[in-house]
């Protein structure tokens, strides 16, 4: 309202101008986000600066603004280790000003570093932090809401390698992202996780590496690329989880690392562990949980990427590092039990919560104490990555032999649980498998109609199964050369590979409910059966029960059409709603499938249909309300052209009333 208003004062005479510009300051200041961390502020007159250096004799900020001139703005000790001061001078900010932090230690030692809370980084290997307001921005996403968690698909991606065309030497800008955001929007993607964008050294990286953790890579584009890229998601309805990484810092270009010049064992200093615990198969820059000031640190940067940076969520990478030190990655048996890491950990979701935000844990330990409730012993992550379901079901599917595909292992991945429902989230692929192989080359070398078809049941299988399905970059498109940094998206394939990016948009779309037809697949609800000899597995799911709620899920593993009588979940008429040998998938159809099952009772009472199950098939029925059906048959005769097809207008008016009957 304020800026209206003063727009509307720009027009008056020049007079009216003064109450214009009080306008726009009260908006600025009423809507100024809150500020987390320390470092050097820009302010209208200069900078406010803290740091923590409780080891330095003296602490000064050096930049363009004094000419770089060592001790020309003193910071005063403030006790317990932080020294405060105020720059006056131009808005550092307005100006992109470059500055360093200049320590000076007990015996007369001079280190110049970068500001741990920076914002902005020049992108040199060790250079300059950039003076950065986080609020000379202007966000349009005010109206966005969170989708419900129930209803999300994930999709993992790469800054620098999702954006990017192929020829191109550069990464890719988050700027760049914004240009591919349609299509997953067209894929029905209502939540991207990004891989970590905290600034690195570099610039063709995982993310890994994090350095500078408030700073966002300047290869991508910097602090306001990043918010340009959240406003476009949440303008197309896509929520944005960021990953994040607190079990390891750097090791390159990390302004921590020794920071006031002391350390112990030749270690990292006050910001890290100067001991055993400091070893990660990584660096030994473990970030010393047990301090206050660290904790600060790191619990106040989950803040400020969760609500400075309007993120919806976060995924912690490698939560088993935090509450625990030795041991390696393929045997964390060995390690320690670290109270100071779990502690964090708990301080990390409490305060995460109070923003009302996801927080979703890598663990990969099958510990169901990560999502447990703090009060009731847990860690109170929301949900966690489940490796052993992309091991099941990769092992199992990658089998030669159709007679070798384990139905008793795809079960047990379905029915694993790790809590139960929304508490793990599902993947066949993610950035760590895809790098190595993925889905479709682990099946076949070279790609043939069986790898591709089971391919297509690896992700049939993440989104009905119970839980939080989430795909990696490309797995709609088929794309089977292993992730790189280096290398970017293969974007004909979305051409070449249009069937398969249909199959995969008809799950999402199932898995959403978007056609209010299969509500059980966004619940909790799951009952499993299998037939070892046959290869078949039968999926019962739901969230209340009912029409338009209980959906059945066939999948078939063999490479021969076969007839099967299916228990189905109650006696009812039951829909074709997905067929993954459909003629639009792959311009073939193996076997012609029933497009509606009505079940009739067993002697036992139990509701059966006969199916038919062509070959390496998942088919998805759903259950429908009576009355609509009825009412189909009733007026389908009615809405039919002469010529056989149907009009516009008779599917338009089917469409609005038959809608009120899901």
């Amino acid at each position: 309202k304020t800026l209206r208003e003063a727009k509307q004062c720009a027009r008056l005479p020049v007079q009216a101008m003064c109450i214009a510009s009080r306008l726009v300051l009260l908006y600025l200041v009423t809507s100024r986000a809150r500020s987390y961390g320390h470092g050097l502020k820009p302010t209208p007159s200069g900078a406010s600066v803290k740091v923590y250096a409780p080891h330095a004799k003296a602490v000064s900020v050096t930049g363009s603004f004094n000419q770089w001139t060592p001790g020309a703005n003193r910071l005063l000790s403030r006790g317990h280790g932080w020294w405060e001061g105020n720059i006056s001078s131009y808005n550092l900010a307005l100006f992109n000003t470059p500055y360093k932090i200049e320590i000076i230690t007990q015996d007369n030692q001079e280190f110049w570093r970068g500001d741990p809370w920076s914002r902005n980084q020049d992108g040199v290997t060790m250079g300059n932090s950039v003076a950065y307001d986080d609020n000379n921005f202007l966000w349009t996403d005010h109206d966005f809401i969170m989708p419900d968690w129930k209803q999300l698909v994930i999709y993992e991606l790469h800054v620098g390698t999702f954006g990017r065309l192929v020829g191109e030497s550069a990464v890719a800008t988050l700027d760049m992202c914004i240009l591919k955001l349609d299509h997953l929007v067209e894929l029905g993607i209502n939540a991207v996780e990004l891989l970590p964008v905290a600034e690195f050294d570099g610039d063709a990286d995982w993310g890994y590496t994090s350095a500078y953790l408030y700073a966002v890579e300047h290869a991508y584009g910097g602090p306001d690329a990043f918010k340009r890229f959240v406003n476009a998601c949440h303008a197309r309805g896509i929520a944005v989880l960021l990953d994040v990484v607190y079990n390891h810092l750097g090791p390159m270009d990390l302004p921590l690392w020794q920071f006031d010049g002391w350390s112990e064992n030749d270690l990292g200093g006050i910001y890290f562990y100067n001991d055993e615990r400091a070893k990660t198969p990584w660096a030994h820059t473990r970030p010393d949980y047990g301090k206050e000031h660290v904790r600060d640190y790191l619990v106040d940067n989950a803040a400020f990427w969760l609500d400075t940076m309007h993120c919806d969520g976060l995924r912690v990478d490698g939560v088993s590092f935090i509450r625990l030190w030795g041991g390696n990655e393929g045997n964390r048996d060995e390690a320690v039990f670290n109270p100071d890491g779990e502690s964090f950990l708990k301080d990390l979701t409490r305060s995460s919560h109070k923003l009302g935000k996801l927080m979703i844990a890598e663990d990969l330990q099958s510990n169901t104490t990560l999502t447990a409730e703090i009060s009731d012993g847990g860690l109170g992550f929301d949900s966690q990555w489940d490796g052993s379901f992309k091991r099941e079901v990769r092992g199992a599917l990658s089998e030669h032999n159709d007679d070798d595909i384990s139905m008793s292992s795809l079960k047990a991945s379905i029915l694993a649980g790790l809590g139960g429902g929304l508490r793990r989230t599902l993947y066949v692929e993610n950035h760590d498998s895809a790098s190595h192989c993925r889905v479709a080359q682990q099946i076949s070398a070279e790609p043939t109609s069986r790898s591709r078809k089971l391919t297509s049941l690896a992700a049939a299988l993440v989104m009905t199964s119970p839980g939080m399905p989430l795909i990696f970059q490309g797995q709609e498109l088929f794309l089977q050369d292993s992730f790189s940094a280096y290398s970017p998206m293969d974007w004909a394939k979305k051409f070449t590979e249009a069937g398969i990016f249909r199959l995969h948009r008809d799950l999402v779309r199932l898995r959403r409910n978007l056609l209010a037809t299969s509500r059980g697949l966004t619940g909790s609800g799951v009952h499993v059966s299998i037939n070892e000899s046959s290869k078949v597995l039968v999926m019962s799911r739901w969230d209340e029960h009912g029409p338009g709620d209980d959906v059945l899920v066939a999948f078939h593993f063999r490479g021969q059409t076969s007839s099967r009588l299916l228990e189905f979940p109650a006696h009812a008429t039951w829909k074709l709603a997905f067929n993954s040998d459909s003629l639009s998938y792959w311009g073939e159809v193996s076997a012609a499938v029933p497009e509606e099952v009505v079940t009739e009772l067993s002697s036992h009472g139990q509701a059966q249909g006969t199916v038919t199950l062509p070959p390496y098939a998942c088919l998805i029925y759903v259950r429908a309300p009576q009355r609509r059906l009825e009412f189909l048959k009733e007026t389908e005769s009615d809405i039919l052209v002469s010529s056989g097809g149907w009009s516009l207008q008779g599917v338009a008016h089917l469409f609005v009333i038959a809608m009120q009957f899901f």
